[in-house]
């Protein structure tokens, strides 16, 4: 059993911590470093791809099978089918029947049409001609046929999305229907080929690099490595010659293919020989599979599918049967290939040339065929597709002197078989081998080139045996040397994590009410003017730093894309439902007024704002009163508004209320404005600015009206000292003992610098002497923060600083604690 691990060549570049959300994770189910079971998971911000689910056709039973046993199937989001071959769809069946997936299933028309018949096929196969007794089959007839409607199809060039994840569908020119996919998920694009050609052949439309897209990320399969293909029409000159020569020497000519796909472009190939050489007419070309005439009616459907030759040719033979000149028939309606849907109905005499599924030969027609005529030398096996290592087909290449046969020797009809046991049976090979590689992939030069052409920073090789792929990889790390950013090349094998980091800028779009708030530039950068002929460099508007804006709003994300409005727009634009908080609290202060309530507001707030009219703290407004039986007194409401989120609401009997609308800062603010009220009645301060004067008398005591009234200045700028010392910290203060002069006093000729020395020194002892006879200690105060230093001249509380917002905060400071402590000296 294959463990899971971590793959240790995906380096990260710079060193910062990277989020777990944005990595990418891919893991090989099956199809790393080998050709078989094609299956690989994606995952990246929580969504998760799957792509292909075949079997390895070397192995039976579970063994054939992906690790589906080492990944959670119930997180998948879309499996995404590329076409039909088994080793990219088989094991489909298994995966919804047999496992816990959830997700959906996705491929185009023409893989659907043909993957039914094709697991239908496939069931009675394993039931009949199981190599293994004890090998148990992974799904039957029945499973087919009940999953068959969870698999949803699209078109090519069509874009669906589902749980957020983009897709659209391209040709990958490998058979009829075969697709590769661009795959989006949060910005991230990725391209996954599949199995895909470039070559232009007789019926299929090549691959080709998708347009208008940046690709991040390329996933392609490597399975010729960097061996190149011979041109086409050179190999097929020679698979004629190949064919027509084991005619000639009186034998038969087998050629292994799969039901669909290679099979079809072999046979347009031969009609067209057959067509124009008589000579050859005469030797029967069949078609021997069970889906034969049911797969050709899907790809007589599909000619829209196809490339222009085929269509061309439907045309030409439409208008030849209006013309009555021709039979009618459409480009896939042979005249000299027959199809034969079993060998019971077949007569094995003379020279013929026969295709017959399935393309490994690990049973079926195909290896009864090859065991029947292997032991004559006059005979020929003819390979045109890709041999997956540990099959027949890879076998035959070597030439062996001897294969083993599937049947008993009365089945296979061969005498003087070499016998191991009664199940083992051993053919001689004398037939001649030959490949001509027809196989609808892409050769090493045209895998750089489309990997070139897409330019990923990044690409996973699949769907190739290790040495080639390593191979090719290679070759690709070598361009690395003439580019100014290395791309990262990655060949995982099967469960092996791969984790690849992307980091992506957020752009959020500003919509609704919010959008219309925003200021745009009034003017825009424009292009130079090609009139300009003289090339003068007038100066062009630009957008300075001042037009930037700061915008503030609820920010939602839906499907990876993220909207900035309003809160009001809430429910319009992301169809939430917004609630508000509308608070309360209700207090009564029997002594405070409107005066000293509005008096303690500003003080700790600032301004604020007065709803109504104030008249002797009663507020009056024009209200209609209505003709009642008896005159009603009605006062009404005072109310303060502080930073534009608090109302604070003066009702008659000293009842206050205090409202606002729930919320984060409006919370912080109520909770002040509630802490000054329930303070404002015992406050020193608040206690002289409602004082009053009155009429009783307090005998001796009425004399001295307040105990604070006769300090010394001394005391007095003590106390305004601890006042300052309280804001700025103890040893910021310290106070200044040279007065301030005039400007024309400390200015004067450099040549009489004594003179002007005694003519500054005498006229700071008349300053001091006259600040001593107005009460003034010392001429003022400086205060000091760190390097930020201000100084609070005490005779006109001038402060004086060479940092504006420093200087603002010594002010602000300064005229409070006069506010607070001046009334107590008087």
């Amino acid at each position: 059993m294959a463990t899971k691990r971590k793959l240790d060549s995906a380096p990260l570049e710079e060193e910062d911590p990277i989020d777990p959300s944005d990595e990418l994770l891919f893991t090989a189910l099956g199809g790393g470093n080998e050709v078989g079971r094609s299956c690989h998971i994606l995952s990246y911000k929580g969504k998760t791809v799957m792509l292909d689910a075949g079997i390895h056709p070397a192995y039976e039973g579970l063994a054939a099978l992906p690790f589906y046993d080492e990944y959670d199937l119930s997180t998948v989001d879309i499996l995404l089918i590329t076409h039909f071959h088994m080793d990219h769809a088989a094991s489909l069946p298994y995966v919804l029947a047999k496992t816990n997936f959830k997700g959906k299933v996705y491929m185009t028309h023409p893989t659907k049409a043909i993957y039914k018949w094709l697991m239908q096929d496939s069931v009675r196969v394993q039931n009949t001609q199981s190599s293994s007794e004890t090998s148990s089959s992974l799904f039957n007839e029945e499973d087919v046929m009940t999953t068959l409607p969870m698999i949803q199809t699209v078109a090519f060039y069509a874009t669906h999305t589902h749980s957020s994840i983009r897709f659209t569908a391209y040709p990958a020119g490998h058979v009829l229907g075969a697709a590769m996919y661009l795959i989006e998920i949060a910005g991230l694009s990725i391209l996954f080929t599949g199995d895909y050609s470039r070559e232009y052949d007789r019926h299929l439309i090549p691959a080709s690099v998708p347009k208008g897209t940046k690709v991040d990320v390329l996933i392609t399969e490597s399975t010729f490595g960097v061996a190149s293909h011979v041109p086409r029409l050179e190999r097929e000159t020679a698979l004629l010659k190949s064919i027509t020569g084991v005619l000639n020497r009186g034998g038969r000519v087998l050629m292994p293919v799969f039901a669909i796909g290679r099979a079809q472009e072999l046979l347009l190939i031969l009609e067209d020989y057959w067509a124009r050489h008589e000579e050859y007419q005469k030797y029967p070309i069949y078609y021997a599979s069970n889906l034969a005439k049911k797969c050709m009616v899907v790809y007589q459907t599909y000619i829209d599918a196809m490339n222009d030759n085929i269509k061309n040719m439907f045309q030409k033979r439409l208008a030849e049967a209006a013309d009555g000149t021709g039979s009618g028939g459409g480009p896939w309606d042979f005249r000299f290939i027959r199809s034969l849907k079993s060998l019971e109905r077949f007569e094995d005499v003379g020279g013929c040339v026969m295709l017959a599924s399935p393309g490994m030969m690990q049973n079926g027609v195909s290896r009864a065929l090859l065991e029947r005529w292997a032991p004559d030398p006059k005979n020929g096996v003819i390979i045109t597709g890709y041999s997956v290592e540990g099959t027949m087909a890879r076998l035959i290449m070597t030439e062996p002197e001897s294969i083993q046969a599937t049947m008993t020797a009365r089945q296979s009809g061969v005498k003087g078989m070499m016998r191991g046991g009664e199940e083992k049976v051993m053919v001689p090979r004398r037939c001649t081998v030959q490949e001509y590689s027809f196989a609808a992939h892409v050769d090493g030069t045209e895998n750089r080139e489309f990997v070139e052409e897409v330019n990923a920073p990044v690409v996973i090789l699949v769907h190739g045996e290790k040495t080639n792929m390593m191979r090719f990889k290679s070759k690709l790390l070598s361009l690395n040397a003439h580019k100014a950013v290395p791309t990262k090349v990655f060949s995982p094998a099967n469960c092996e994590e791969l984790r690849i980091p992307f980091r992506r800028d957020k752009i959020a779009k500003v919509v609704g009410q919010l959008a219309n708030r925003i200021q745009l530039p009034t003017a825009l950068p424009s292009p130079p003017s090609s009139g300009d002929e003289n090339g003068s460099d007038e100066k062009k508007p630009k957008i300075s730093n001042d037009d930037e804006q700061i915008v503030s709003g609820v920010l939602v994300q839906n499907d990876f894309k993220l909207s900035l409005m309003a809160p009001e727009d809430l429910k319009e634009y992301a169809g939430l439902t917004t609630t508000t908080i509308q608070c309360r609290q209700r207090l009564t202060l029997s002594a405070a007024g409107p005066d000293l309530i509005k008096w303690a507001l500003e003080g700790t707030f600032g301004s604020i704002t007065v709803h109504g009219s104030e008249t002797n703290g009663v507020t009056k407004k024009d209200v209609k009163m209505e003709d009642a039986d008896e005159e009603i007194d009605r006062r009404d409401e005072l109310t303060y508004e502080v930073m534009g989120s608090v109302n604070v609401v003066l009702k008659p009997q000293g009842e206050i209320a205090v409202e606002w609308q729930g919320n984060v800062h409006n919370d912080s603010i109520a909770d002040a404005v509630m802490a000054v009220l329930l303070t404002v009645e015992s406050s020193p301060a608040a206690v002289k600015q409602s004082s009053r004067s009155h009429s009783h008398s307090r005998g001796q005591d009425s004399k001295r009206r307040n105990l604070h009234a006769h300090l010394s200045p001394q005391e007095r700028l003590s106390r305004l000292c601890m006042f300052l010392e309280s804001h700025f910290g103890g040893d910021a203060v310290t106070p200044i003992e040279k007065p301030k002069l005039a400007a024309d006093l400390i200015s004067g000729d450099e040549g009489d610098e004594i003179a002007r020395q005694k003519k500054i020194a005498a006229a700071e002892v008349r300053e001091l002497e006259r600040l001593h006879g107005l009460g003034i200690p010392v001429p003022g105060l400086e205060v000091k923060v760190e390097k930020l230093v201000a100084k609070v001249w005490l005779e006109s509380l001038e402060v004086e600083c060479a940092t504006r917002s420093f200087k603002d905060r010594v002010q602000a400071v300064v005229e409070r604690g006069v506010e607070v402590v001046r009334p107590l000296w008087e």
